[in-house]
């Protein structure tokens, strides 16, 4: 059972409250909170209230706790405008030779998603950037005059943030410490009693990669299971002079090591080989440094089943980014992190850590082994896609973090994500059908009912919104009539026979669907599939996807169909073009069509039938399979001709959600649309490698008289090309390094 947590700050519901209780409307007014608030003028009483709770603020002059709700002001950001931050143009601390990253990034990601303003009048957020490296730290004396001179400082720097930047090589100290800085959030990734993370306040960033990240060859594969090590952890510590409660010092590693005596592949070594970089990171006593490069570190992860992230000891210690980075080198190599006694993670407060490490009280520490046995398989590797999954969408690059930082201050403002891009592409032809009714699907409904843990913690992630959920299905045409007559039970008998019937007449008009066809040169073909859609009763339009480097004839002739038919041009000549999300597709259902596949009416019916009952599944007409070579110990892909079994439904003939579209344009790993456009092959592979991985579920495969017809007059037939079904091999095994695993999944069952 889920619970629906919606998220009011309190100053928020302060002011709603008040300003709903001075109306004189009737209890049965349904106007919008945000239209009561616009409507009502503030009392001299509330004025008055809000600059008492003014006096009442932190100092500036100390660390007091902060929260949002005092030390951020949100009249700043109503919710009737969008979300607008300003980001100051240098860096108040930097270092030209050591500094990857500039105010412009961020500005780019603000642009991005509409919430970029270069006027500080219009302005919610005003973001400062910082670069914690050595040689900048010797400007540190005058950075709080740099603070304090910030043009839209004022006098406690309200709705400022400043984001510190590090990296592995970055010194264990934060440069705010000493630092006064009002009422600014803080983002960091280093903590310390001098500067303590303020929890709901404070953002804990990790550490940024100083080597390309984005490159896919750093990350491991997650299978199989078991590996050659069972637990890692290379590091050598900087004692502190007075160890603090829960330290973990050598003496708890050297007393675990002996806990696991007798178990294979136990790889601990608390002393660093030369050359070791990081040893920045034991300039603060009671720290671990890191050992070797990151290349090297991720070699010997890629090997291990568990690795240990310790907590720093001793007054002093805080946390810096030597524990984080061991913590995403983690997540990046498969490996489960074993966190002990690190009470503050990146992202806290947003990310459910649970889910993709052990987290380990330091008190527990010797209860490790006993923790370890209890691990089954399906838990390692349900714990790797997790840890994977974060990587991605939080710490896979500078620019990820960045768009996580602003995205969590906008969640804390009530601000809906940016909505995700439909591709406008250019429209080149238009056929009404005016006798057609059009039913498009509800979008965008869930703007402030999100379920926060999933919203943060699942895919696609909280940087955009999306028009609808293939996982959320809400309340669909297939339930309409079981909810009618429910809520008329109490009428009489006709009353409820004629709802009944009512709905029944419009069971198949409540939603629809969109055919798209992408096509190359193949008109003739392409005319004699759209004739065959004639009559479809939940038809809502047909998009078609010109490949071809000329527009369409004036003198071509159109099939009169009924349906309203738009024809777009995509990206070039790419076959990723047939998964882009088009603007025209107003139907959360789409069938994807090649120009010639013919598919009975009947069946394309009860094809979309099918798939609004299996909302997260690809649903299709035409099976295949993958199969494990054990000669090549590979994997390769099958007709399946004569098996009951199927793992994939080719996308010239399948159901999908437009969800899928945006996933597979915006949010794969980018590697694979390349792959795609570089031998003109597989997108239908990806897209089912994709719909697997979201869904955990295989695709439904529906009966049918499928047939193409392009016998002898179809030039450009990719499936006849030298070398297919070896080219379409590869792609299986390409995609299974990328995802880390073979999401593909089998069904014997038929719809």
């Amino acid at each position: 059972m889920k619970l629906l947590v919606i998220w009011v700050p309190a100053s928020i519901l302060l002011v709603a409250l008040l300003a709903y209780m001075s109306t004189t409307s009737s209890t049965n007014d349904c106007r919008s909170l945000v239209t009561v608030i616009d409507n009502q003028d503030k009392s001299e009483v509330d004025k008055h209230d809000i600059q008492e709770g003014k006096n009442d603020l932190p100092s500036t002059t100390t660390w007091k706790p902060c929260t949002f709700d005092v030390c951020f002001n949100l009249e700043k950001c109503p919710l009737t405008d969008p979300f607008a931050a300003y980001v100051y143009d240098d860096l108040l601390v930097s270092s030209s030779n050591e500094n990857p990253f500039s105010p412009q990034l961020l500005v780019d990601v603000l642009k991005e998603t509409g919430s970029y303003t270069s006027d500080p009048a219009k302005a919610c957020v005003f973001f400062g950037i910082l670069w914690n490296t050595e040689s900048a730290r010797e400007n540190v004396g005058h950075l709080e005059t740099q603070i304090h001179s910030l043009a839209q400082w004022g006098e406690y720097g309200e709705n400022h943030v400043l984001v510190e930047l590090s990296t592995d090589q970055s010194p264990a100290s934060s440069m705010l410490e000493g630092v006064s800085t009002g009422k600014a959030i803080i983002a960091r990734s280093v903590v310390s009693p001098a500067k303590p993370f303020r929890t709901g306040f404070d953002i804990l960033l990790p550490p940024l990669r100083t080597a390309d990240a984005d490159s896919m060859d750093l990350l491991s594969p997650l299978l199989p299971v078991s590996r050659e090590t069972f637990i890692h952890f290379h590091g050598e510590y900087s004692p502190p002079q007075h160890p603090g409660p829960g330290a973990i010092t050598p003496n708890h590693i050297r007393s675990l090591q002996q806990l696991l005596q007798g178990k294979e592949g136990v790889d601990i070594q608390l002393q660093c080989q030369q050359p070791t970089t990081g040893k920045t990171e034991g300039a603060r006593e009671g720290q671990w440094m890191l050992c070797g490069d990151q290349k090297s570190r991720l070699k010997l992860c890629s090997k291990s089943m568990f690795s240990l992230v310790p907590s720093p000891g001793g007054p002093n210690a805080g946390t810096g980014v030597g524990i984080y980075t061991r913590l995403i080198e983690s997540l990046m190599c498969g490996s489960i992190p074993i966190v002990i006694g690190v009470g503050v993670l990146p992202f806290d407060g947003v990310i459910d850590w649970s889910r993709a490490a052990l987290i380990v009280p330091s008190g527990r520490y010797s209860d490790i082994p006993y923790i370890l046995r209890s691990v089954c398989s399906g838990d390692i590797q349900n714990f790797r896609l997790k840890g994977r999954h974060l990587w991605h969408t939080y710490f896979s690059s500078p620019l990820k973090v960045v768009q996580v930082a602003v995205a969590i201050v906008r969640s804390r403002t009530l601000h809906p994500p940016p909505p995700a891009h439909d591709f406008g592409g250019k429209q080149l032809l238009y056929l009404p059908a005016p006798n057609h009714k059009q039913i498009t699907s509800p979008f965008f409904t869930n703007n402030f009912t999100a379920y926060s843990s999933s919203f943060w913690n699942d895919i696609p992630g909280p940087l955009f919104s999306y028009p609808s959920s293939p996982f959320n299905p809400g309340l669909h045409f297939s339930r309409l009539n079981e909810v009618a007559i429910a809520h008329n039970e109490s009428q009489s008998v006709d009353g409820r026979a004629a709802i009944e019937s009512t709905f029944k007449e419009n069971l198949l008009v409540n939603e629809q669907f969109t055919v798209v066809i992408m096509t190359y040169k193949r008109n003739e073909v392409l005319m004699e599939g759209l004739a065959i859609l004639k009559g479809i009763p939940s038809l809502n339009k047909v998009v078609i996807v010109w490949n071809n480097e000329e527009d369409p004839s004036v003198d071509l002739k159109w099939p009169d169909i009924g349906i309203p038919i738009v024809v777009v041009r995509g990206k070039g000549n790419s076959l990723n073009n047939k998964f882009l999300p088009y603007k025209e597709i107003e139907t959360e259902a789409v069938l994807e069509l090649d120009d010639d596949v013919l598919i009975a009416p009947e069946e394309i019916e009860f094809g979309f039938r099918v798939w609004c009952e299996n909302r997260d599944r690809m649903v299709g007409f035409l099976g295949r399979n993958h199969i494990y070579n054990f000669k090549d110990k590979k994997w390769s892909y099958s007709y399946g001709n004569g098996e009951c079994k199927v793992s994939m439904v080719i996308t010239s003939s399948s159901f999908i959600h437009k969800t899928y579209m945006y996933l597979y344009s915006y949010s794969m790993p980018k590697e694979v649309r390349e792959m795609v456009d570089r031998i003109k092959d597989c997108e239908d592979i990806a897209m089912n490698f994709l719909a697997a991985h979201l869904s955990r579920k295989p695709p439904v495969k529906v009966p049918t008289k499928y047939f193409f017809d392009c016998t002898g007059r179809c030039k450009h037939n990719l499936s006849k090309k030298g070398g297919w079904m070896k080219e379409r091999s590869f792609c299986i095994e390409f995609l299974t390094r990328i995802y880390g695993y073979l999401p593909l999944l089998y069904t014997t069952s038929r719809a």
